[in-house]
């Protein structure tokens, strides 16, 4: 490397005389011309100089320096985030700028007989345009020799499947259950943009192999506060590194596909542990009638649960699908008081620990009504003429007799003038705000989902209209079932017993006061149409689903980011899946191994090394888990779930 470096300065010495020359000259002759700028430099910082030269044997183990020399001017960026000693030393490696130079001091005390690698992520990049020196690593040695073998991997999100950046890998090769919190590992890297790793240096050894976000930069892991995660068996290194492999070398992020066909000889899935210290969060009042808790930790064990002067039966409550913040409204149509008194028996983590018996009284204000301030202007309802009886109505009809213009108006005559055209009518102030969603593509399978605000005291679903209407316009009506979600008692689900036909219109109708939640609120009437599409250029793809084996799994159709959810499918037997009406565009299938059928992706634990729940991606026969789809194409895909799994 260091005679490559003397070759180029002294070969491009010569030229770069001559240009600097020509450029000096044209300066000074054109000296009514202001600058005139050139491209941009994109080209990052070069290493003309390198101390000690490689390979670094025999490197002192107290007050060592290392020095690089560029081609020009850099700088230093999150030194302590980027730049890694592997194996790392309680005393950080420092890193500071001199001249054309980064100088490496190391004042810990290294290991003697010890390969070690230094890696400057993305810490370097030169001063003017911040071209960064991405993914540099010296390997050096306090012996006589460098040990060269390496191991390489690829971490990423348990539940998104997407590559995850910056994360500390570590390395151990006689772990105890809790080294990861309190040893510093015996090898350690960072992973880059893409969540690839390349350990360098490495005995023929086994490895146990944990990775985790390192928030604090202190080289341990802090449980419950970072996304962590480990490999089940032990690896030993079997790879020599070798000159111009790419598991080693300097990559440019920008290039997506030499990045993604690097190696990976082990994938590592990060979670967030679930938090064992329990205790009340948080609490508070979110209307007159809702209220919630949140706990520190999920599935709080509560022993008792009363509000003062309201009946146990009065109260609905429902858990948020994490298990940690539990929601509750009261269903009582007298108005509540000011402030409740909430008095809760749980178990809570004392100081050493331990889970016991604890009850605590909560107080939940009532929230302050914003509005009758504006409505009063601020003032005493006995000065500012508003009656008592005004105001108590006034939020349960949304309508102020006085502004009303179907009403008598001062002289006791009636006013047959409608209200502006231009201003927008008043939203009554007791509606119930429901959400209705149907998509063509979707709702043979999603079905029409309604959400409500809250829990609801009275349904009428039998009353909703549901009709379909041919071509020709012929009318009939569609047989359907309303399904509440087992897990959201605020979400329901419509879906029609009759097979939907492409070529009709569908038009489901909801009517008036239909439905009333507990604060006595009630839905305005709803009309939605919608068809299956018809349009000859969307595609569809079919999954041939095997080896379920009795065990339930979730099918997700997904984008490339794996942010949306394109259609889902609970499957617990053998059988074809149909995805339909897809655009032309980029998809992945994420499948979700649901083993206590709880509908979620459960996580694991660090210490214990309990795995999370998987969930992988579909590998198409090429190896790649990314479908490139064209219009008008119809895919047909087998899934083998017994080796997706393996």
């Amino acid at each position: 490397m260091t005679r490559l470096h003397r070759f180029l300065t002294g070969a491009l010495a010569a030229p770069l005389a001559a240009l600097l020359v020509v450029a000096a000259s044209q300066s000074c002759a054109n000296t009514k011309q202001g600058p005139v700028g050139g491209p941009k430099d994109t080209i990052p910082p070069v290493i003309v100089g390198i101390n000690p030269e490689p390979p670094m044997l025999k490197f002192p183990v107290q007050k060592g320096k290392i020095y690089l020399t560029f081609n020009e001017y850099v700088q230093l960026k999150n030194q302590y985030q980027e730049i890694v000693l592997s194996p790392p030393s309680k005393k950080r490696p420092v890193a500071k700028i001199k001249k054309k130079s980064v100088v490496v001091s190391f004042d810990d005390t290294l290991r003697a007989d010890q390969t070690y690698s230094i890696s400057f992520g993305n810490s370097i990049s030169d001063v003017n345009e911040g071209n960064p020196f991405n993914g540099y690593v010296i390997d050096f040695s306090t012996g006589e020799s460098i040990d060269s073998l390496i191991l390489s991997g690829t971490v990423m999100d348990y539940a998104t499947l997407l590559p995850l950046k910056g994360v500390y890998v570590a390395l151990y090769k006689n772990p105890t259950d809790s080294c990861v919190v309190k040893d510093l590992a015996d090898a350690a890297t960072r992973s880059d943009d893409w969540g690839y790793f390349c350990f360098r240096g490495l005995k023929d050894v086994p490895y146990t192999i944990y990775a985790w976000e390192d928030k604090n930069n202190n080289q341990l892991y802090d449980r419950g506060g970072e996304l962590a995660g480990f490999c089940d068996s032990t690896i030993t290194p079997s790879i020599a590194a070798k000159k111009g492999m790419p598991q080693i070398a300097m990559m440019n992020m920008k290039d997506t596909l030499a990045c993604l066909s690097r190696p990976s000889q082990t994938d590592i899935y990060l979670f967030k542990e679930k938090l064992s210290n329990q205790y009340i969060e948080s609490s508070g009042r979110i209307s007159e009638r809702e209220c919630y808790i949140k706990f520190r930790a999920e599935n709080p064990q509560i022993d008792t649960f009363r509000i003062k002067g309201i009946y146990d039966d009065r109260i609905i409550r429902q858990f948020d699908p994490k298990g940690d913040s539990l929601t509750f409204w009261i269903n009582d149509p007298k108005a509540t008081q000011d402030t409740l008194l909430l008095r809760i028996n749980y178990m809570k983590t004392d100081s050493t620990g331990t889970l016991k018996p604890y009850g605590e009284t909560i107080k939940l204000v009532k929230p302050f009504d914003k509005s009758k301030i504006k409505d009063t202007g601020k003032q005493d309802p006995s000065k500012s003429g508003l009656t008592n009886d005004y105001l108590s109505n006034l939020g349960k009809t949304g309508r102020n007799d006085r502004n009303d213009p179907y009403k008598n108006n001062e002289k006791g005559e009636k006013s047959l003038d409608k209200p502006d055209k231009g201003k927008t009518p008043e939203q009554r102030k007791d509606l119930l705000k429901m959400d209705v969603k149907v998509d063509g593509k979707t709702v043979e399978n999603m079905g029409i989902e309604i959400t409500f605000p809250a829990p609801l005291v009275k349904t009428d679903f039998d009353s909703i209209t549901f009709t379909t209407s041919t071509p020709r316009k012929i009318v009939s009506d569609v047989r359907f079932h309303v399904e509440r979600d087992s897990a959201n008692i605020l979400h329901y689900i419509l879906k029609a017993d009759d097979p939907y036909k492409v070529g009709n219109d569908y038009k489901i109708k909801i009517p008036q006061a239909l439905f009333r939640d507990v604060n006595g609120f009630t839905n305005d009437s709803l009309v939605k149409t919608f068809n299956l599409p018809t349009d000859d250029k969307l595609s569809s793809i079919t999954l041939e689903i095997s080896g379920t084996k009795g065990n339930r799994y979730i099918v997700e159709l997904v984008t490339e980011k794996r942010d949306r959810v394109y259609l889902k499918y609970d499957v617990s037997q053998d059988g074809e899946l149909r995805f339909p009406y897809l655009n032309a565009g980029v998809y992945s299938f994420r499948i979700t191994q649901d083993i206590n059928r709880n509908g979620k992706l459960d996580v694991g634990d660090i210490i214990k090394k309990i795995p999370p729940e998987k969930a992988r991606l579909l590998k198409l026969p090429d190896g790649k888990t990314i479908i490139n789809l064209k219009e008008q194409t119809d895919l047909t895909q087998s899934v083998d779930l017994t080796k997706l799994f393996e």
